[in-house]
């Protein structure tokens, strides 16, 4: 058997599949949402899809509901209310967390966290009605952007819907696109790949690179935003097209230069019929001359990055033989030496790689001669180690070995840690002084 059968995300018995717990990605963004569930018979990502939007897959991101009715509609189905009349509706749902203030849907006001939730909530539903199970074993968010205040939200939502902490986890669209390209054929991205996606008014690329200087390799994505307002509305005009075309080239051509990549991945609604109106930059990246392997064109790459994430973190350790950096993940380790019973010990306080949200460290010392405490971080595919020291100065004067402190690490993006040290005094001899000491560390 299979180690993810192990881990019970499905039951067999006398060979028949009687329960499959659920591992999902959601592309969640300001304007679309879509869904990937994973399946376990071909052990690949599978995209949702929903009554209650356009085509089927993707689906507006909006909340509302009919006059008189209590039930909520997301979607097309929530707009269609509305003009419908009578009814009413909210979108942007990622910005109003932002915002923290009340809103009004018909004669009702709501915070934008229960909004949140409602939306997400209703969009379970069908995934629970398609699939036949309500058991979700690992759910992975993806966001353009990782806020924290978003990113907390999501959490407390989820939370509200009975799925605990411990099965959640959110990255960003660098990171979803990561394990994208991880799932392809090892030739796709053995120099560097590259993803173009036009969503809403903006074109972004993200690139992949394997660097195989270090052990173990380590695979680094970087995201670029090179326009910010192409309306997709332009591509009904001939003229428009040929300047997006144009565009387009110039943008590649610049990224990929001399070296060419492995393989281009497009995605986006309006880059779907991209043979069709995009001949002068298929045309100079053509395969064999700075595209090696192909142009891919795929509708949903971020969910699908999510899931394979979502899979990835249920085995409880990376699948795959790299060092990950990107956007959203620690880009060094952080640790200090300790003594325990006289031995010398490593106290890893980080390790590169991890994803900068859920990186919390805790741990009781003693000090032992000590009135400072150092740090050693060393970054990614460097050999220098760099030394952090707090200074406890603050602390009051006790004898040797009859100060316990407590030093608990956490980050508020991939670039800063905060380590905060408590004094806890030594039992009802030397009672704590409630004094804090804190320190921001820059990891550049």
């Amino acid at each position: 058997a299979r180690d993810v059968y192990k881990r019970q995300v499905c039951v067999i018995i006398k060979g028949r599949k009687i329960m499959e717990k659920l591992i999902l990605g959601f592309d969640l963004c300001d304007d679309v949402t879509k869904i990937s569930r994973y399946r376990l018979d071909n052990m690949n990502p599978a995209d949702i899809s929903f009554p209650q939007a356009d085509n089927r897959t993707v689906i507006q991101t909006a909340l509302g509901r009919k006059k008189g009715q209590d039930g909520w509609l997301v979607g097309k189905e929530a707009y269609e209310a509305v003009l419908e009349g009578g009814g009413a509706v909210v979108d942007k749902l990622l910005t109003l967390l932002t915002k923290k203030s009340s809103v009004a849907v018909g004669d009702r006001r709501y915070q934008p966290e229960q909004l949140l939730g409602s939306y997400i909530g209703t969009l379970l539903e069908t995934v629970y009605e398609q699939c036949g199970t309500r058991s979700v074993a690992r759910l992975v968010f993806t966001l353009e952007k990782t806020d924290p205040a978003v990113m907390d939200s999501i959490i407390h939502c989820m939370d509200s819907l009975g799925i605990p902490r411990e099965n959640v986890s959110i990255i960003n669209h660098t990171e979803a696109y990561l394990y994208f390209v991880l799932r392809q054929p090892k030739a796709n991205f053995d120099n560097r790949a590259l993803l173009l996606d036009w969503s809403g008014t903006q074109l972004s690329s993200y690139e992949l690179n394997l660097i195989r200087s270090v052990n173990p390799p380590v695979i680094k994505a970087t995201r670029q935003v090179l326009e910010t307002s192409l309306s997709q509305d332009m591509m009904s005009n001939e003229t428009h097209r040929r300047m997006v075309d144009s565009t387009i080239r110039e943008h590649l051509e610049r990224i990929i230069d001399h070296r060419g990549v492995s393989s281009l991945f497009v995605s986006g609604k309006a880059m779907e019929n991209c043979q069709e109106w995009g001949k002068s930059f298929l045309n100079a990246l053509a395969v064999g001359k700075k595209v090696r392997k192909g142009i891919f064109y795929e509708s949903n790459v971020f969910a699908k990055g999510a899931v394979i994430n979502a899979n990835n973190e249920l085995h409880g350790r990376n699948s795959y033989p790299y060092t990950i950096i990107c956007e959203g993940r620690v880009g060094a380790s952080m640790w200090m030496d300790t003594s325990v019973h006289g031995s010398k010990k490593v106290l890893m306080l980080a390790k590169e790689g991890s994803n900068w949200y859920d990186c919390r460290t805790t741990a009781d010392l003693i000090l032992d001669e000590a009135s400072s405490i150092r740090l050693k971080i060393k970054k990614t595919g460097e050999k220098l180690t760099v030394f952090e020291n707090i200074s406890l100065d603050a602390f009051p004067k006790r004898p040797n070995k009859t100060t316990r402190v407590r030093l608990i690490l956490t980050f508020t993006s991939e670039h800063t840690a905060m380590v905060r040290v408590q004094d806890l005094g030594f039992g009802e001899f030397f009672p704590s002084s409630g004094i804090v000491v804190k320190k921001e560390i820059k990891i550049d």
